[in-house]
């Protein structure tokens, strides 16, 4: 019996996603657990598996439709296995399908195997390929024959969903742009900067006036508008003196070859108050508020395509090195394109950090549903009377917001004071 394959519901925000390319034909063999097609979510873009062994029966959508969650999109079966004519949507009713897009088995694409300078590929692959000017030779292939898929091709394309989107609207050939994202990614700032060159000023203003929204942007604008206009917020700024850390951070990374960023110490402190003290870790429920016992930290970072916050689970139950690793990972995905589901899910506080920007201080929005977000803010030089004798000290502010709702003023200053000690006692982080 035919199988359907669904838009996933990845999220309880998601209400929609993006088909970016498939990566089957109709008719092509397909394994369970194979990839099939890749789509693009509010926040990551993902791989979509073959929910069973057979052929690819039909589909709906094509590359770049946006489609509801759990509406059908495929089928998988045995050849011949007769399919609906229009998909459905999770509450049954037809799916409206733009004409023309319905790719049927009764019109099959033969998943021929062409032969280039000794290379197998298949032509779809062969396509992607010339389009991208990516060189068939450097790629390596997964298909049962030795041949190179379409698969293969797209891992190999380093570009944002966004900056595709944007480069066919405006009839832009991304091969023509250099990426300054990581691993050469094309970013959206690279293809505007390409158009920009080649248009007048006047045209090169509306083309950033009318640059659309992706979806992550979509999603981060609305829940930002949504918590700062229910959320009763209140920020505290506390200073910390840094002296001491950076000192103590030096000494540390001496014989590392992994250094040890400011953050990471950030992080480990923070975990470690809220291993003895939860009284932040709480959420609002229908009718009452939720105490959460996981120590899960998000780390917010900030992309072309719009803020996407990680998160670092049970932080107070890792090692300093174990955090510093989580965190290059986390953010090394969130950068590449490559978080799951799972790494950006189940945050009970969060951290914004902006020193790196120069920035004084700041009134971070809170992550819902976390009551507690916690700003981070550039380490700056400062005189100060230490036994009667003037010095330079290395200073710093911590912008705590916090739903006043659920966290009261003197809960909050306490949390802060508890995380200055240990910042200032950089040994105690440790011990």
């Amino acid at each position: 019996m035919a199988v359907e394959v669904f838009m996933p519901k990845a999220g309880m925000d998601m209400q929609e996603g993006t088909i970016i390319a498939w990566l089957k034909h109709v008719g092509e063999q397909v394994e369970e657990g194979e990839g099939l097609l890749e789509i693009e979510t509010d926040k990551v873009t993902m791989e979509v598996e073959a929910p069973a062994t057979g052929v690819l029966l039909c589909r709906y959508f094509e590359d770049g439709a946006v489609v509801p969650v759990v509406t059908t999109i495929g089928y998988v079966g045995k050849p011949g296995e007769v399919v609906p004519d229009q998909p459905q949507t999770a509450g049954g009713a037809t799916a409206a399908v733009p004409e023309k897009t319905v790719e049927s088995v009764k019109t099959p694409i033969a998943a021929i195997t062409d032969e280039i300078n000794g290379v197998k590929t298949t032509p779809y692959a062969k396509q992607m390929a010339a389009a991208n000017a990516i060189n068939l030779s450097a790629v390596r292939p997964t298909g049962p024959a030795g041949e190179i898929k379409g698969r293969d091709v797209e891992r190999e394309i380093a570009k944002s969903p966004l900056a595709k989107r944007i480069a066919e609207d405006k009839g832009l050939d991304l091969s023509t742009v250099t990426g300054s994202g990581h691993q050469n990614k094309v970013m959206k700032s690279d293809v505007l900067a390409k158009i920009a060159n080649q248009q007048t000023p006047g045209a090169v203003e509306a083309v950033l006036n009318t640059t659309p929204l992706s979806g992550m942007q979509k999603v981060v604008g609305e829940r930002m508008a949504k918590a700062h206009s229910e959320i009763p917020c209140v920020t505290q700024n506390t200073k910390v003196d840094m002296t001491s850390l950076l000192a103590f951070r030096k000494q540390v990374n001496e014989n590392r070859d992994n250094k040890l960023t400011i953050n990471d110490f950030i992080v480990k402190a923070v975990a470690k108050v809220l291993h003895y003290d939860k009284n932040v870790l709480v959420s609002l429920g229908d009718k009452e508020i939720i105490h959460h016992q996981d120590v899960n930290i998000g780390i917010a970072v900030a992309l072309d395509e719009g803020l996407i916050v990680p998160v670092v689970k049970n932080a107070d139950q890792k090692s300093l090195e174990e955090i510093s690793a989580s965190v290059k990972l986390l953010s090394a995905k969130a950068k590449s394109g490559g978080l799951m589901v799972d790494d950006y899910q189940g945050s009970t506080i969060s951290i914004s950090n902006l020193g790196m920007f120069g920035v004084h201080s700041f009134t971070p929005i809170v992550n819902q549903p976390n009551a507690v977000i916690i700003g981070i803010c550039s380490i700056e030089d400062e005189l100060a009377l230490v036994d009667n004798q003037v010095e330079n000290r290395k200073k710093m502010m911590i912008s705590l917001t916090y739903d006043h709702r659920l966290v009261n003023g003197d809960v909050a200053a306490k949390f802060s004071l508890k995380v200055r000690d240990l910042l200032e006692n950089p040994m105690d982080i440790l011990i």
